[in-house]
């Protein structure tokens, strides 16, 4: 009896590690058998997540590694104070930013907002292929229009840092995608999922209102076409579930007042308030009234219309461009009225407004014109592989698409590629750790560079007590460019410097320069001028008067100038030396007057502008009395303001 159960036991024994390793090997077999199920009941699931991880892959290998300027360097800061940005307010991308921000274990805050914004990248990539494989029902097809819009210039630069064009993108593809769905099986609920999508993607960027026209004549034709009644919409709960997202949008308000640059004190009863915490405030930044003078119609309208070929065959190359007419042109053949009407409604409500809107940054805008272009391009490798009636020649094809696709990608790589991106820290850690005054104030003329230092500033708590202004840091008239800006500090009594140098604005202020910043001393005319001068160019100008030193051979004249009129082109001013005769002597340096920072057009009425020129003089000038004669031509094609007129006279000396 004992040895059989020792018998017993010792087979146990035996048998267990088998049963245990039996249960090892079952379960990866289980995982397989699980995931093939899967795969086989949604393959076009599996495929765009394949091609999202790619892309994926893609954009974190031209990341930028840390804070960059710009609407990104904002982002970067407000998403993770759980803040507010510029107008419209993007509180979905600042919600989820920020939670990634706060929950993601690596990198800086920076850092993980680009990872953010790459990730929504990839999902705007596989969104496409979704929509593009229902417009096509062809997955190698599908997969090279993802791969398309993947390395598109645009997109891929701007899923390599943080921003929120590519969620935009990725929102339109889903709502494409889930329109095309209902076609194929009009629901209510597929309509009901449709009005959730687009009320959500309006808390994200609401430049998809523009495809709101392009979704209600899909919906319109299809219904005709098939014949449906108002029961496959159910309009009632679809429109309260299009509002419901809109919610979201309270954040703003709930959050803006707390931001730590809400309100900048510059000094007792002089303060900016960034946002206005009101109803009027809340209305006027939700409608982003601060911007409506940026839409016009005007020449620079219809240039931007006629560059769209030459943006379409920079993203997708010459091929790619053929290709898009391709596929437009094939589904006006066949019809697809619908379809069409969707994807080309929306694509010219889009460059429509592009042409329109006069902002700095607009070529981002375009990427959901790039998304209907890849879509058309998918339609005409479709009808192609399809026209083809080999095998082998439809693979030999759809090879071909593939190898441009990676020439694009090529072609595109040194445009989107971030991945050195590191001059935005470099700029404000070399004016940082300079010998800055407390409570300075660093004013610079563009309000994209001052983003990183806020980023800095607002996350890393790195000098705080610095406040850094930029022009229409409000919408107030005091703010309108960096002289107007400057004025309405110089007397708060505080330190204030350029945050670099800005050769121009000496004819405004006297100012101490150096290579990480200029330091501005006071105003550049705090004195009258050593001679006085009235005369005047074309009524338009004054000459209050000149300053003369004499530098060894070189005269230095100062001019103080004074604009009678608002002046509507940027001038060069010259001065010339004359002897008594009216001949010319000797000529000083023309010059863009007041450079790039401070040109004519920008000039105030009344006020006052030292205008320095250096005049060589020639060897041997004889002692005695000469003239000093002054004038302006507009910089674009030199035509001459008036007539030149005769300021004054100086006495030189000759010494030798």
């Amino acid at each position: 009896m004992n040895a059989e159960q020792d018998k017993h036991n010792v087979m146990t024994e035996q048998e267990t590690p088998r049963q245990g390793n039996h249960r090892e090997n079952s379960l990866p077999a289980f995982l397989r058998i699980t995931l093939a199920k899967l795969v086989a009941q949604h393959p076009d699931l599996f495929f765009a997540m394949f091609i999202a991880l790619a892309a994926l892959g893609l954009y974190l290998r031209t990341l930028a590694p840390d804070v960059v300027d710009a609407d990104g360097g904002e982002f970067q800061f407000a998403a993770w104070n759980f803040s507010f940005v510029h107008p419209t307010g993007y509180p979905l991308f600042l919600i989820l930013g920020g939670l990634f921000q706060h929950l993601a274990p690596f990198g800086n805050p920076a850092y993980r907002l680009n990872v953010f914004t790459a990730i929504t990248g990839a999902l705007a990539v596989a969104l496409v292929y979704l929509a593009a494989h229902e417009l096509t029902r062809h997955r190698a097809v599908a997969g090279i229009v993802a791969a398309t819009f993947a390395v598109s210039r645009t997109l891929w630069y701007d899923a390599s840092a943080a921003e929120t064009y590519a969620l935009n993108a990725g929102f339109i593809a889903l709502l494409i995608y889930i329109a095309l769905r209902w076609q194929a099986e009009p629901t209510p609920r597929k309509f009901a999922m449709f009005c959730f999508i687009y009320g959500l993607a309006l808390t994200h960027h609401r430049t998809i209102i523009l495809w709101l026209p392009a979704f209600a004549l899909f919906f319109f034709l299809v219904a005709r076409q098939a014949q449906l009644g108002f029961a496959a919409f159910r309009f009632l709960p679809s429109a309260v579930l299009f509002f419901s997202p809109l919610v979201l949008y309270l954040y703003i308000p709930l959050r803006a007042p707390t931001a730590p640059y809400a309100t900048l004190t510059l000094a007792p009863g002089h303060a900016l308030v960034l946002y206005d915490n009101s109803l009027i405030g809340a209305i006027n930044y939700f409608l982003g009234r601060a911007f409506q003078s940026e839409i016009r119609w005007d020449a620079v309208s219809v240039a931007r219309l006629m560059t769209v070929p030459q943006m379409l065959q920079d993203e997708f190359g010459g091929i790619g461009l053929a290709l898009g007419l391709g596929g437009l042109a094939a589904m006006v053949w066949r019809k697809d009225w619908a379809r069409l009407g969707l994807i080309l409604t929306g694509g010219v409500m889009t460059v429509l407004f592009d042409s329109i809107y006069h902002i700095g940054d607009i070529f981002h805008y375009y990427i959901p014109i790039y998304l209907v272009w890849a879509l058309w391009i998918g339609v005409a490798i479709g009808a192609l592989a399809r026209a083809i009636q080999s095998s082998k020649f439809e693979l030999g094809f759809l090879l071909l698409a593939v190898i441009a696709v990676f020439v694009q990608l090529v072609t595109n790589f040194s445009f989107a590629d971030r991945s050195g991106e590191t001059q935005a820290r470099a700029q404000w850690t070399r004016v940082l750790s300079a010998p800055l005054p407390p409570n300075a104030l660093l004013i610079s003329n563009d309000r994209d560079e001052m983003m990183s230092l806020w980023y800095m500033q607002y996350v890393e708590n790195t000098r705080r007590d610095v406040v850094g202004l930029f022009p229409l840091i409000t919408p107030a008239p005091e703010y309108t460019n960096i002289a107007r800006l400057t004025d309405s500090v110089l007397e708060v009594g505080r330190p204030i410097y350029f945050s670099k140098p800005m050769p121009g604005l000496e004819i405004k202020y006297r100012v101490e320069q150096n290579d990480w910043a200029w330091r501005v001393l006071g105003r550049a005319m705090d004195a009258p001028p050593q001679f006085p001068s009235h005369a005047t160019i074309a009524d338009r100008v004054r000459v209050l008067g000149f300053d003369v030193a004499r530098q060894g051979e070189t005269l230095r004249v100062a001019i103080a100038w004074t604009p009678l009129t608002k002046l509507n082109a940027n001038y060069s001013t010259f001065v010339h030396l004359l002897d008594l005769n009216g001949n010319k002597i000797a000529q000083g340096n023309d010059h863009q007057v007041g450079g790039d920072f401070y040109p004519t057009t920008l000039w105030r009425i009344g006020e006052i502008l030292r205008d320095e020129h250096a005049l060589p003089l020639p060897p041997n000038l004889a002692s005695g009395t000469y003239r000093l004669r002054v004038g302006m031509y507009r910089q674009s094609d030199g035509e001459v303001l008036g007539e030149p007129v005769v300021i004054g006279e100086v006495q030189i000396a000759n010494d030798k």
